[in-house]
């Protein structure tokens, strides 16, 4: 087959796909595509071989390009070309040429990998060799030409060869069992990879460690992992040591990989592992201003910053997934050293992000662009550290280092050691309840602490604690609390005096009357006080701390109602303001006017109920901008006027529901596709926030329609077309679980309100909706999705208490039945699958048997609730459960129990401490 006259065509699409102009590259891509529907065996052809040996002097780039067009286009199906012309399924060019062909295209691929000296070239013609191996494995045609070239790379004389077999192993780790005839036995190739780590060339070493993670993850079997696993990984740690510190960051990477699947593989070496780890933490000289107290036993390193960032962020992910996969094991070597260590490392961590200046921290109005910027590793860290070891051995160790920190001139080892007790103060939750006093005299001193970074820290861990310690702080240490808050309230630093509003929040969220009574006058006053400072991230948190606390003191609230309602009306006055900030403080004057007339209630608040919905309602007419912050403010703050004023709210619903009725029944173009996951392209992630909104839009209308009830009958036929037909929305769960929750709320509308008295039939029609998208939702597959279907008919059934047709009582049970088995089947087959699991496998496995035991439960709820209307009087005069349904019914049910005793059972390690 002759090749030749294609070059010209090839070297022109070529170089119009390199050109920066947008026209001849797309003429250039259809061009292409023509050709290879016209002639699919020779432009495959011709394009490895101008990729891979170089035909037609081509400059480097043009062959590189040649071998990604290679691997692109070979394997995905082409339209208009076809292997049965009379089934008219585009084909990929792969799968109609003849076998000699792709057989040439193979040897072309192999000589070029066998003789190929350009570095680059080397790397792209590996990427193209791999994806031809896995796609020939896919359709299990073995690639065997690739194998022995491969085999007689790993003794070349020249590094850049002996790269390539390793590049190989990691994109296709398979490789030397799916393209031989005989499987390399797994201790030959241990042997070969083992080579690779001991390779004199530190590139071929680190390409090795990748093979390593590959091969050990997807290339090998759970029994042939045991045996030569555990070896690989210690010799891949002694291969870190001897890499300089740029290409240890890449050779890390595997390592973390292998640490989240396979952490039992580290177990037998974790002397060597931790040894090699550790001292990897220890902050750098070099651009931080390292204080001069000893942290750890590690002396710093002398890199810089971005440097070590490259080697440490990686290191403590390591370390961090045994703690979580392998407590027991972590916490046990050298009687908790690694713990203890890395608390201290962390904390440096901490310390070393910040830099000595804080005047743009003091000078920031931006509140939300510093939170993203905020360097939270150490913090998540020491959380992640706390929720998998408890407070036992880490909390003492903790203090120890707090202690000492705290009494450091430098204001970032302060900030350090009170973020620290910040960030474990939920998974040392019982050990922090038991010595909360000694922690607060501990941290006490912070409260005046001269540099305002760590007096604001102080009440972000006051903040903190009273959010995770389930009231101990509130129950214990209100008075000190607050009058602490109160003082830090006056502070001359307004970031310090904004921290104390949202730090009272907290406390607030889990506070009781009796805790803050005495202290609620000077609290209301401060925050009030706030508010007059005309910054606008202050007025904001003074708005959403007054909501809150007015929320939790409700009727005690009352002397203070008319002075922030008449604040809120106010902020309200102006509805045509442009900037984004002074629009977000309308929102949340919308939030604190509502949630006030919620706590003092609706005899308080029924006039100005009028006056602030005539607000929201100008407000609400002025919106253009579909990203308007207010947009969201404004369906929450009806929501609260509907709960306080209840059923006098009916004349505002003509000015609420049309526009959630809209918001409700946005479609998203087509950059979502069919299975709800987002393409790949530049508008992949735009459709966040209107979903976000339409979800918020359905749970607005599923609280007006239970809150309302038959007043609520005006919207009943929309509302309900529209939530039966996002019961089987494509593109998100949510929104499906939403339109179900509001389904049995509109029903109770048809019921109470009588509309549909004369039409019994529309009940029917909502429940054989909701048994069709059951039964369509087991049918693709969505078992974890069935849960909240499930639940939304039940709760349909419980509210209509009527009889259930027992035609779709057996529609109900033969897809019931189908679920059962289904999910039967899986957990034996996991059962049997569980002693091969990875770690990442274990943890997806069994987070999908919970989401199965949801679904089973809410099942059962179902059935029984079928049984329940069917027992009632009109059931029995209508024969509901005759005919064998009931022993159906039950049945099931007895089935829900056994299949509910099998499925896997995890690891059995339990959380230590």
């Amino acid at each position: 087959m002759s090749t030749e006259h294609l070059l010209g065509d090839i070297g022109a699409v070529l170089t119009a796909f390199i050109a920066s102009e947008d026209h001849p590259r797309r003429e250039a891509e259809a061009h292409l595509q023509r050709l290879a529907i016209e002639q699919p065996a020779e432009v495959l052809l011709v394009l490895a071989q101008v990729g891979a040996l170089g035909v037609g002097g081509f400059q480097l780039d043009h062959r590189l390009l040649a071998l990604i067009l290679l691997k692109r286009m070979a394997f995905k199906p082409l339209d208009g070309l076809f292997l049965n012309p009379q089934s008219q399924h585009p084909a990929a060019p792969f799968d109609v040429i003849r076998e000699t062909t792709r057989g040439r295209i193979e040897t072309v691929i192999c000589a070029g990998i066998k003789d190929e000296m350009d570095v680059r070239m080397r790397k792209g013609l590996g990427a193209c060799a791999a994806n031809w191996a896995h796609e020939c494995a896919i359709r299990q045609r073995p690639l065997l030409p690739l194998p022995p070239v491969l085999l007689e790379l790993t003794a070349s004389p020249h590094p850049f060869h002996r790269f390539t077999p390793f590049q190989l192993l990691d994109l296709a780790p398979t490789l030397l069992f799916d393209s031989v005839r005989d499987p390399i036995p797994a201790e030959q190739l241990a042997q070969m990879l083992q080579a690779g780590l001991n390779d004199p060339s530190v590139d071929v070493r680190v390409e090795a460690m990748k093979a390593v993670r590959s091969v050990l993850i997807e290339g090998v079997t759970g029994s042939e992992r045991s045996e030569i696993g555990a070896n690989l990984v210690l010799h891949s740690f002694e291969t870190l040591r001897n890499l300089p510190p740029p290409l240890a960051s890449h050779a890390l990477i595997p390592l973390v990989d292998l640490a989240s699947t396979h952490p039992g593989l580290f177990m037998t070496s974790l002397n060597p592992i931790l040894s090699s780890l550790l001292p990897l933490l220890a902050p750098p000289v070099q651009e931080t201003n390292l204080p001069a107290f000893q942290f750890s036993p590690y002396p710093p390193h002398n890199m810089t910053f971005d440097e070590w960032e490259d080697i440490s962020n990686p290191a403590t992910e390591i370390i961090l997934s045994l703690v979580e996969l392998r407590p027991t094991h972590m916490s046990e070597w050298e009687n908790g050293r690694a713990v203890k260590e890395m608390i201290g490392l962390l904390l440096a961590r901490q310390v070393v992000t910040f830099g000595n200046d804080s005047q743009d921290w003091l000078e920031t109005n931006d509140l939300d662009e510093e939170a993203e910027e905020y360097p939270v590793l150490a913090e998540e860290s020491l959380s992640r550290l706390s929720m998998a070891l408890g407070g036992d051995l880490l909390l003492p160790t903790l203090s120890l280092q707090v202690q000492a920190l705290l009494q450091q001139e430098d204001w970032r080892c302060r900030f350090a050691a009170i973020a620290g007790i910040s960030s474990v103060a939920e998974g040392c939750l019982d050990e922090l309840q038991a010595g909360l006093r000694e922690v607060l005299a501990m941290l006490s001193s912070a409260a005046k602490d001269p540099h305002p970074r760590v007096r604001y820290e102080f009440l972000q861990c006051l903040g903190q604690m009273s959010a995770d310690l389930e009231g101990a702080l509130q129950e214990n240490f209100a008075d000190d609390v607050l009058q602490i808050s109160l003082a830090l309230l006056d502070d001359p630093i307004m970031r310090v005096r904004s921290h104390s509003a949202a730090s009272l929040t907290n406390f607030f969220q889990e506070a009781s009357p009796r805790h803050f009574e005495k202290y609620l006058e000077p609290i209301v006053r401060g925050l009030l006080n706030l508010y007059q400072s005309q910054v606008l991230y202050a007025q904001d948190q003074a708005l959403a701390t007054l909501a809150t606390v007015a929320t939790a003191a409700e009727k005690m609230f009352t002397p203070f109602y008319r002075d922030i309602m008449d604040l809120c009306f106010m902020i309200l006055s102006n509805p045509a303001i442009t900037d984004v900030a002074q629009r977000k403080l309308q929102g949340r004057a919308m939030e604190c006017g509502t949630l006030l007339g919620i706590a003092v209630g609706k005899n308080m608040f029924g006039t100005d109920a009028v006056k602030l919905s005539q607000l929201m309602i100008t407000i609400q007419n002025q919106i253009v901008d579909a990203d308007d912050p207010r947009s969201g403010y404004l369906m929450d703050a009806w929501s609260n006027v509907c709960q306080s004023l209840g059923a006098s709210f009916e004349p505002f619903l003509q000015y609420v529901v049309p526009n959630l009725l809209e918001t409700a029944s946005y479609k998203p173009s087509d950059s979502l596709d069919g299975t709800g996951e987002e393409q790949e392209d530049d508008t992949g992630g735009a459709h966040t926030y209107e979903i976000d909104q339409k979800i918020m839009a359905f749970e607005s209308l599923t609280t007006y329609a239970f809150q309302m009830r038959g007043k609520f009958a005006p919207w009943l036929a929309p509302c309900m077309q529209l939530s039966l037909n996002e019961l089987s929305c494509s593109f998100s769960e949510d929104v499906r679980e939403a339109a179900a929750f509001l389904v049995p709320g509109l029903l109770q509308v048809a019921k109470d309100s009588q509309v549909w008295a004369d039409a019994p039939y529309n009940f029917i029609q909502v429940f054989q909706q909701l048994v069709n998208v059951i039964v369509k939702t087991n049918d693709i597959g969505y078992t974890a999705l069935l849960d909240s279907s499930y639940k939304s008919f039940t709760d349909s059934l419980h509210v209509i208490s009527a009889p259930f047709p027992a035609e779709l009582t057996t529609q109900l049970l033969k897809s019931g039945h189908a679920v059962l088995h289904t999910i039967a089947q899986t957990r034996a087959d996991r059962e049997a699958q569980e002693p091969y699991m990875d770690e990442s496998d274990k943890e997806i496995y069994l987070e999908e048997q919970n989401e199965e035991e949801a679904c089973l439960t809410q099942f059962r709820k179902a059935l029984e609730m079928v049984i329940k209307v069917g027992d009632s009087n009109a059931g029995t005069e209508q024969g509901a459960l005759a005919n064998g349904l009931r022993e159906e019914l039950q049945g099931a049910i007895d089935m829900v129990r056994e299949v509910k005793k099998r499925g896997m059972k995890g690891d059995g390690e339990k959380r230590f401490g």
